[in-house]
């Protein structure tokens, strides 16, 4: 499953931290990362529960509205 970023109101954005690693559990509502603009910083929470298999960014990535696939 790819988990796509929140709208936080701009085009683009940094990826500030990663806060998980390959192999990691999580559950739903977990913090995956942080992702910061001019107008915001914004934890990216998993919208499910399971293992992570890989990770598709890196810290300091910009990703945008059309590829919020993080």
């Amino acid at each position: 499953m790819q988990i796509q970023a929140p709208d936080i109101g701009v085009d683009k954005a940094l990826v500030a931290e990663i806060l998980v690693k390959v192999g990691d559990h999580v559950a739903v509502d977990d913090s995956l990362l942080v992702l910061e603009s001019d107008k915001a910083t914004v934890e990216v929470p998993s919208t499910a529960a399971g293992i992570v298999k890989n990770i598709l960014v890196q810290q300091g990535d910009e990703v945008r509205s059309e590829e919020r696939r993080v």
